[in-house]
């Protein structure tokens, strides 16, 4: 069973700076070009170790600290995405936002503020909003959504397929980018309802002219699959796991051996 984590716990967590962000890369599938990560926050705790989100962001949406939790990933993130622009890196950063941060009409400022102080175009920001609560209340979220995109911060739907949203509804939403959930990505190759969801759902990003971001790639064969599919990006353990920034550099220069060895080559 999971711990479960209480408030002040979790304010003195921020407080310490125990709260770190991990980076897991998006790739090009069909070149291999490293195009982008998306920021996983973790709590480093002094006794527990490594404390994944799952055992915090809901304490962090039920006591009101929601917002200095945004404000701690998306500094280090637009910071580390700094680093990587100032070293000839152009890679956008995806931050997950909670839905709480969609119900204030101040958070597009707020973000832009962020980000022109650290010197990153909004361009250069990815804000990934998971379908299955985005659907669940639409009215607030579309304002703030809008806003945003018309500041030219890239929007991003998360785990696309698990929220059971209309093609009228994704039409009225000022996404970029469609990300189709793990559970449908991995093996679909080899599962008929899987691969249907699979098709479904690009199919459907292709009518709106989003990009496609596949999840959980987790082999060679589900890698293959999105390249016989036509699939825009990849992420997932098989590329590479979430990782601290000082470990990019290193990463980038064996993923750049394996593209060379011929992951990229035709069949």
């Amino acid at each position: 069973m999971k711990k479960v984590y209480g408030a002040d716990e979790l304010r003195a967590a921020i407080a310490n700076g125990e709260l770190v962000n991990y980076y897991q890369p998006k790739v090009v599938v069909a070149t291999g070009e490293v195009v982008g990560v998306e920021t996983l926050v973790r709590w480093r705790h002094p006794q527990d170790g490594m404390v994944f989100p799952d055992q915090f962001i809901g304490v962090a949406e039920a006591h009101g600290l929601i917002d200095v939790l945004t404000r701690v990933v998306l500094t280090g993130a637009l910071a580390q995405a700094k680093v990587w622009q100032d070293a000839g890196w152009v890679l956008r950063v995806a931050v997950n936002l909670s839905m709480v941060s969609l119900t204030s009409l101040d958070f597009p400022d707020f973000v832009a503020g962020l980000a022109a102080q650290a010197g990153v175009p909004p361009q250069g920001l990815v804000l990934e909003v998971t379908e299955s609560r985005l659907m669940q209340d639409l009215r607030a979220p579309l304002e703030i959504l809008t806003r945003l995109r018309l500041k030219r911060f890239r929007l991003s739907i998360d785990d696309f397929g698990t929220g059971h949203s209309s093609l009228t509804q994704l039409h009225d939403l000022p996404f970029d980018e469609l990300k189709i959930d793990q559970s449908f990505v991995h093996s679909a190759w080899t599962n008929e309802t899987l691969r249907a969801m699979y098709d479904a759902s690009l199919g459907l990003a292709r009518q709106l002219g989003i990009e496609v971001v596949a999840e959980g790639v987790e082999d060679r064969a589900d890698w293959n699959f999105l390249r016989r599919t036509g699939c825009d990006l990849a992420q997932g353990y098989f590329i590479a796991r979430p990782m601290p920034a000082a470990d990019f550099p290193g990463w980038m220069e064996d993923w750049q051996d394996r593209v060379s060895s011929g992951l990229t080559a035709n069949d």
